[in-house]
């Protein structure tokens, strides 16, 4: 039986941009966090056949981008800050910055083994975890 692979991405939010990585990948890219950001992002996404999409809680910065991919069927995590700092510590990743926190998302999102369904939009601005 062939192994299935799901291509997950890492997103990496702040008010004004949005930094990008793909799992075991060095593809990366930085959008406005805009409509018209979110716009790019999407087809940068689908271009490299991105599934599976982790992104840290970051302030409600983080709603729209999460908002405008679940519109478009991508499966969407949203982690809290603590469980990716957790992710870091356990696999010794000290260094900070942009890029390098949207491949830890990236590669926590690939490490995810359920994922939990996203919440009713209607009901809560809560994320799912």
């Amino acid at each position: 039986m062939a192994k299935r692979t799901t291509i997950c991405a890492g997103i990496d939010t702040g008010k004004r941009k949005l930094d990008v990585a793909i799992d075991g990948n060095s593809l990366q890219l930085q959008v406005e966090n805009t409509a018209e950001g979110h716009k790019a992002l999407l087809e940068w996404l689908r271009r490299h056949k991105v599934k599976r999409i982790g992104i840290e809680a970051s302030g409600g910065y983080e709603l729209p981008v999460v908002s405008e991919l679940r519109r478009k069927r991508f499966i969407v995590v949203v982690f809290q800050p603590a469980q990716v700092r957790a992710y870091a510590k356990f696999h010794l990743q000290r260094a900070k910055n942009d890029k390098i926190d949207a491949a830890l998302i990236a590669a926590c999102t690939a490490a995810v083994k359920k994922i939990h369904a996203a919440p009713d939009p209607g009901c809560s601005r809560l994320p799912n975890i």
